[in-house]
């Protein structure tokens, strides 16, 4: 029942800002200039972070749920997190509050780990989170194949290459690994793919790609990286985590 009041008060809270229709169409001008004008978010890269609960009290995590929701719907409203994921398996302790993941625009691993550092979760000492700096957004969510798959669950898979590749000789591979991740995309299977073009090639800090895996066991999510070309060859490893369900998307998707 808690679970239930947890996720009706989150979705009120990051209801209750949006505008009316008429609202809307008057500022609309406004908010396009706006936009247009905003130069700050230019330049950002994209990090995916995972939350955990640190706390068991759950006195604590019940006082501060309405701050919590208001801040996170501000960072949703002002783009600087997108596409939110939530988990009610958090264990026993925990099992009113789910964990909630999602990924985070900012100009380096330095702003993102302050914005993160400053949000009322991490200062209270609420949650943890593990931060993945990831490549440009290559897919998203094709919706009409997830209905069609039917309901699962969703879990992310964190890639990291294991060697360089060169381009020109393993051009193949790449193609190949790239039309499988297509294949699944088309199906339903994976959502909300982000992909570091230079990380394939060469060694860096980025996370090569990210992806989101719907399937209804953790086996079957391991089952669908597994056979990857990438996988298959040894060219990359992955660490896979269930975050849920999906949830929000991006703030412009709902204007």
């Amino acid at each position: 029942m808690k679970n239930l009041i947890f996720l009706t008060m989150m979705a009120m809270l990051f209801a209750c800002n949006d505008q009316s229709n008429d609202e809307k169409t008057s500022n609309e001008t406004d908010q396009q200039n706006t936009s247009e004008l905003d130069e700050s978010k230019i330049g950002r890269k994209n990090f995916a972070i995972v939350w955990k609960w640190k706390t068991r009290d759950l006195q604590l995590m019940e006082d501060n749920l309405g701050a919590v929701g208001f801040e996170m719907n501000d960072l949703w409203e002002d783009d600087i997190i997108e596409n939110l994921y939530f988990n009610k398996e958090t264990g026993k302790e925990n099992e009113y509050f789910p964990n909630i993941s999602s990924f985070l625009k900012a100009h380096t691993l330095e702003d993102a780990q302050n914005i993160l550092n400053n949000s009322i979760l991490v200062k209270k000492e609420m949650a943890e989170y593990k931060i993945y700096p990831v490549g440009a957004k290559w897919l998203g969510r094709k919706l009409e194949a997830i209905k069609e798959r039917g309901a699962t669950k969703s879990y992310v898979a964190v890639w990291k290459n294991e060697k360089e590749l060169n381009q020109t000789e393993n051009a193949k591979i790449i193609d190949t690994q790239s039309a499988a991740i297509m294949e699944l995309w088309n199906k339903g299977a994976v959502e909300n793919v982000y992909f570091d073009v230079a990380g394939t090639l060469e060694a860096n800090d980025v996370t090569d790609f990210v992806f989101f895996v719907n399937a209804n066991s953790e086996n079957e999510a391991r089952e669908i990286c597994d056979n990857l070309p990438f996988a298959k060859e040894n060219i990359a490893s992955y660490k896979l985590a269930l975050v849920g369900v999906f949830w929000l998307g991006q703030h412009e998707d709902n204007k």
